[in-house]
């Protein structure tokens, strides 16, 4: 089970990598979506975009999987809201 904001990372990653919304499950890695450096750095844009944040530390994490990802747009949307992760 996804909660929204999985759910909306998941149909923008499907968009933008054009792959399908099935392979992106939690703990699905992200080399096994194929794409290059380009097409993530686009849907990292959109992702920064859809959800009004931005992520200025983006380059110190390494982001792997489906889960990092939900965890760092997730830190970022209470930095956005409150000021403080």
């Amino acid at each position: 089970m996804f909660d929204e904001i999985e759910e909306q990372l998941r149909q923008i990653l499907s968009d933008n990598m054009k792959i399908d919304k099935a392979l992106v499950q939690k703990g699905s890695k992200l080399e096994d979506w194929g794409g290059d450096s380009l097409q993530f750095l686009e849907t990292v844009f959109e992702i920064e975009t859809h959800f009004g944040i931005s992520f200025p530390d983006m380059q110190n994490e390494k982001i792997s999987d489906f889960d990092g990802l939900v965890r760092i747009v997730k830190n970022a949307i209470e930095v956005s809201q409150n000021g403080t992760a």
